[in-house]
């Protein structure tokens, strides 16, 4: 038998995601934000920056649970291949406004911010050495992982937890590309390989146990003033 080439141009349709409801013990969670930056989100496409609240409602909910919520962010040194090797525009500098997380949603005292100088965070130990430190098992821990671009770094994050064994929950509304790019990313989370460790669900359609009577009186106090 003679392998064929694929033809120029492969039509196909995909289902796209129903997001589920989900009650998740904050002591076993961990939200995962990927380049919520200024570059991405204040002047890149208009969905990028429509999720920036659905985010904050996200991490308000984690974070008042007692939640753990870890940041990814993208730099680029000039030195890097990117611009030397492979001729792409200078961008993601470090110390410069672009790089810096969206203000709405920035990283709170604590909480750590994971760099990486490639659309994939896993290229580095940085995520590998910080789950440890954590605790953050596999098997045991699920991961929202939320951000830009969810067809290239908040899907190699995504891949990343779930090839790791990790129980990984996509919200819809605090990850964008364009629609087509999210459609086909998407598909491949919902197919044979990864289904049974990928979902998703919705800022609104998630909610924590609190982790501490502490964070279930922050809670309540929440709730309080909605």
């Amino acid at each position: 038998m003679t392998w064929e080439s694929l033809p120029e141009v492969v039509e196909t349709w995909v289902d796209t995601p129903n997001p589920k409801g989900f009650t998740l013990d904050a002591t076993k969670t961990a939200i995962v934000v990927v380049d919520m930056q200024n570059y991405f989100c204040m002047h890149g496409n208009q969905r990028s920056f429509d999720v920036v609240d659905g985010n904050r409602k996200l991490l308000e909910k984690a974070r008042a649970a007692g939640a753990k919520v870890i940041y990814v962010q993208s730099v680029r040194y000039p030195e890097s291949p990117n611009w030397t090797t492979f001729n792409r525009k200078l961008t993601l500098l470090p110390g410069t406004w672009d790089v810096e997380i969206v203000k709405d949603i920035e990283p709170q005292p604590g909480e750590p911010v994971i760099q990486k100088w490639s659309h994939d965070v896993w290229a580095w130990h940085g995520m590998e050495a910080l789950l440890e430190k954590e605790g953050i098992v596999s098997g045991e821990w699920t991961v929202l992982v939320t951000g830009v671009s969810a067809a290239s770094c908040a899907e190699a994050a995504a891949f990343g937890f779930a090839n790791r064994l990790y129980r990984t929950i996509i919200p819809l509304d605090c990850t964008a590309a364009s629609t087509e790019a999210e459609a086909r990313t998407f598909s491949l989370y919902m197919g044979p390989g990864y289904d049974y460790l990928m979902d998703f669900t919705t800022s609104t359609m998630v909610d924590f146990v609190p982790a501490t009577p502490i964070a279930q009186a922050q809670e309540q106090e929440a709730i309080a003033t909605i």
